[in-house]
C-alpha cells in the first residue's frame, strides 16, 4: 500500500511519524519545497498521484480549493482520499473531484505521531473495505471513533485542538512557579511529572469514580486544594475554559461556510 502525503508539514509529519512501523506501507510526498525527510519526494502532484494508492491531504484549509483544482482533472480511479482539513467536508471535497472515489474525513491531533492520538472518522462510502481498513488503521494509532460530520466541529475544538489548551494551562502553572527560582528544565521536568502522575490517577481510577469524587478524593475541607476549588468555582472559570472551546468549534464553523 502507497501512502502520498500532498504538504508534509507538522501534521503530516506527525501521521508518518505514527505509521511508519506498520507493516507494508510505502509513503512518499509533494510539497512546494523539498523536506529534511527520509522519504520520497516528488515534485508535481501528477507522479504524487501516480504514485499513491491513499492520497493525505496535509495542507492548510485556505490552500485544498486550489489542490483540488489542480486534483481535478488526473485519473483518480482507485485511489482514496484521507483528509484531516478543519472545516473542510466531504461534501466540498466532492464538489470538486465527484461522489465515486472514497474519501475519508479524519481529525486527530498531533499525540498521533506517538500512536496516542483521538481520531474522528467519517466517510462517503462506509461499506468499503478500503475506507474501513482506513479505520482500523487509525486505531493502531490511538483512540479512533466513528462520528457524524455534523460533530466534527465540536470535536476539533476539544480533541484537535485540545493538547494546545492543556499546554495553555499547564503554561500557566510553569510562570507561577518560576518563583523557585529553578532552572526552567528542572520546572518542565517537575510538571511533566505532574501532569503524568495526574493522568496515571485518572487512567487506574476512571472506571470505578467520576472525575468530581476523583478531586474529591484530593480535597480535604478547609484546606489548600478547597480553597483553589472555591476560587475556580466563584469565579466560574470552568465557563471561561468553555469560551475558549466554543471559539475554536465556532471558527471551525465558519471555516465550513468559507
Amino acid at each position: 500500500m502507497n501512502y502520498g502525503f500532498i504538504g508534509f508539514g507538522n501534521l503530516a509529519k506527525a501521521v508518518y511519524q505514527g505509521l511508519k512501523s506498520i507493516n507494508n506501507i510505502q509513503f512518499a510526498y509533494f510539497a512546494r519545497n523539498k523536506k529534511e525527510v527520509d522519504i520520497p519526494f516528488f515534485n508535481n502532484i501528477e507522479n504524487l498521484v501516480s504514485f499513491a494508492d491513499v492520497i493525505w491531504f496535509a495542507i492548510k484549509p485556505q490552500d485544498i480549493r486550489g489542490i483540488l483544482e489542480n486534483l481535478q482533472p488526473l485519473n483518480l480511479e482507485g485511489k482514496l482520499i484521507v483528509s484531516p482539513v478543519a472545516g473542510k467536508s466531504i461534501a466540498f471535497i466532492e464538489s470538486y473531484l465527484g461522489n465515486e472515489i472514497p474519501i475519508v474525513r479524519i481529525m486527530p491531533n498531533l499525540a498521533i505521531a506517538y500512536q496516542k492520538s483521538v481520531t474522528a472518522f467519517a466517510t462517503n462510502q462506509p461499506d468499503n473495505p478500503a475506507t474501513e481498513e482506513i479505520f482500523q488503521i487509525l486505531t493502531k494509532l490511538g483512540k479512533a471513533v466513528k462520528l457524524s460530520e455534523k460533530g466534527f466541529d465540536l470535536f476539533t475544538s476539544v480533541f484537535g485542538s485540545g493538547p494546545a489548551f492543556i499546554l495553555a494551562f499547564i503554561q500557566i502553572f510553569k510562570e507561577k512557579i518560576r518563583e523557585f527560582d529553578l532552572p526552567g528544565n528542572v520546572l518542565d521536568e517537575l510538571l511533566l511529572e505532574l501532569t503524568q502522575g495526574t493522568t496515571l490517577y485518572f487512567t487506574e481510577n476512571q472506571a470505578n469514580y467520576s472525575i468530581e469524587e476523583l478531586i474529591q478524593n484530593i480535597t480535604s475541607k478547609g484546606g489548600t486544594t478547597q480553597a483553589g476549588l472555591d476560587h475556580f468555582r466563584h469565579h466560574e472559570i470552568g465557563k471561561h475554559f468553555e469560551g475558549v472551546l466554543d471559539a475554536a468549534r465556532n471558527r471551525s464553523e465558519e471555516m465550513s461556510k468559507n
